[in-house]
């Protein structure tokens, strides 16, 4: 659509919520001096457009590592390596030399 404004092609979801989820969400909003839709826009919106946590970051590798049965003792040796073989390209003393 040509000219459209965001707003303009907003779509409308229905869900079902718990009667206690409600109320928290109509006490916050009411506290907030928001209408019910425009505080769970407001909270949708800031959920999905957040940075990523570090946990939501790693997820995929702690599977990862999960999966390959490689044990922390070894990670941690497999990490000791790479940081210290980068020490050395970048002429940089290794930590366990410090």
């Amino acid at each position: 659509m040509v000219g459209a404004s965001p707003r303009s092609m907003a779509q409308t979801i229905e869900i079902p919520v718990p009667d206690e989820l409600l109320r928290l969400v109509d006490e916050r909003a009411q506290n907030a001096g928001l209408p019910r839709e425009a505080y769970i826009r407001a909270v949708l919106v800031s959920a999905v457009s957040a940075r990523p946590s570090v946990d939501e970051i790693l997820a995929p590798f702690r599977r990862q590592v999960a999966d390959s049965g490689v044990s922390n003792e070894e990670l941690d040796r497999l990490f000791s390596e790479a940081r210290d073989e980068y020490h050395r390209e970048q002429g940089m003393r290794p930590a366990d030399e410090q």
